[in-house]
């Protein structure tokens, strides 16, 4: 449960703030094309961010297991996520709800980090009794690679939280449930690159390995 948990963390950002992105994708034939500070010098492209989240989207809402997201699974998902920040149930996404959310989220993480990371410091040290440095948790998440994706995880939410106005259409502060579907029918129109109503591997871009 708790690591639905962090999925769906890791989700809300893609599925709902990650939708305004899709206005980013090029279409075949199209040629690149860039949005400021999503697909900026250091960040993802939209191939590559059409594959991460495929693989995010594919763990958490392909409750069949057959390697494929279907309209009504992916839709189900959205309808998790939203629910899960709508917390005064009102139907409409508040700025004030979404920071909320993903702090309760990040703290969540950190916490979870930090457990994990404590469990295996006994076995750690017993190897190497000499490194002061093994199993100890990063510090608030500053810390080697650790400290990297925790910053990494910081700019995805930043940049989602300056992509809310393209969603909220009609510029009323809030994120209502028929603006969040509409901008995610628009993301999922544009992963689903063949056009069989499902997001699968048949949609990703053809990358080499290495």
């Amino acid at each position: 449960m708790y690591r639905n948990k962090l999925i769906l963390a890791a989700l809300s950002s893609t599925l709902i703030f990650g939708a305004a992105a899709g206005a980013g994708y090029a279409a075949p034939g199209d040629g690149p094309r860039q949005h400021a500070g999503m697909h900026g010098p250091h960040g993802p492209g939209s191939a590559a961010f059409r594959e991460i989240t495929y693989v995010r989207m594919l763990k958490q809402f392909d409750t069949n297991k057959d390697g494929k997201v279907t309209k009504e699974e992916a839709t189900a998902g959205l309808d998790k996520v939203f629910a899960a920040i709508d917390t005064n149930n009102d139907g409409s996404l508040t700025p004030g709800e979404i920071r909320a959310y993903q702090k309760t989220e990040m703290q969540a993480m950190r916490d979870q980090r930090n457990q994990e990371a404590g469990e295996n410091k006994g076995d750690s040290a017993a190897a190497t009794p000499d490194n002061d440095d093994q199993g100890r948790p990063p510090r608030d998440g500053h810390d080697g690679r650790d400290g990297h994706r925790w910053m990494r995880h910081g700019g995805n939410i930043m940049r989602a939280s300056l992509m809310m106005h393209r969603i909220d259409t009609d510029q009323n502060g809030q994120i209502s449930k028929q603006e969040a579907v509409a901008a995610f029918d628009k993301l999922f129109a544009r992963m689903d690159r063949n056009k069989d109503g499902v997001i699968s591997i048949d949609d990703m871009p053809d990358r080499p390995l290495l």
